[in-house]
């Protein structure tokens, strides 16, 4: 399977896991849990979650959005979870639909209770690595607000690199602001 500028067949769904953390397709039932974690203000600051966000955004989320890209191969949402015990820890995405083929953009959140735990770090670093090997990509990217200093440490903690600011490239809710790129590149 390759999804880096065109889906060769439609994906088998995917479990990814280093032992601390489990990467896996969204379910209904992670609806609850998705909509509890999104009330953080953190979350809304600095993801594109909506602003309010409701059960609705996320039974949306879980059950059209993410199930869709993934059957279309535009992109890999995935539920980050507790090996053992199932629960939600937060979210992780690689997104396909850079205009070069062969990069991709990865997203991330993680509940607040869950957070300075590696979380982040080791869902990033699981869909880095499947991006490289089952998605034949050469570049992963990250675009984050400079201020966000949290993002950009799990970035850093993952080898990502900073190659620098791109000044008003970002909008988030009407408002232009400045991303930081990061990117890895396929060993």
């Amino acid at each position: 399977m390759r999804l880096d500028g065109g889906v060769e067949d439609r994906p088998e769904p995917f479990e990814l896991t280093d032992g601390q953390v489990v990467v896996r397709p969204w379910r209904p039932e992670d609806a609850g849990w998705v909509t509890d974690a999104c009330q953080d203000t953190g979350i809304q600051r600095w993801t594109t979650v909506p602003s309010p966000y409701t059960r609705a955004d996320a039974e949306w989320f879980v059950g059209e959005l993410a199930p869709s890209a993934w059957a279309d191969g535009t992109a890999l949402h995935g539920a980050v979870v507790d090996p053992g015990s199932g629960e939600g820890l937060g979210s992780v995405a690689l997104g396909f639909h850079a205009p070069v083929p062969g990069v991709g953009e990865a997203g991330y959140w993680t509940a607040p209770n869950r957070r300075r735990r590696g979380v982040a770090s080791a869902a990033l670093d699981l869909v880095v690595e499947w991006g490289f090997g089952e998605a034949g990509l050469h570049r992963v990217e990250l675009l984050i607000d400079p201020r966000n200093a949290a993002s950009r440490a799990v970035a850093l903690q993952s080898g990502f690199v900073s190659e620098g600011v791109l000044r008003r490239r970002g909008t988030l809710r009407g408002v232009v602001h400045d991303v930081e790129v990061f990117a890895v590149l396929r060993p």
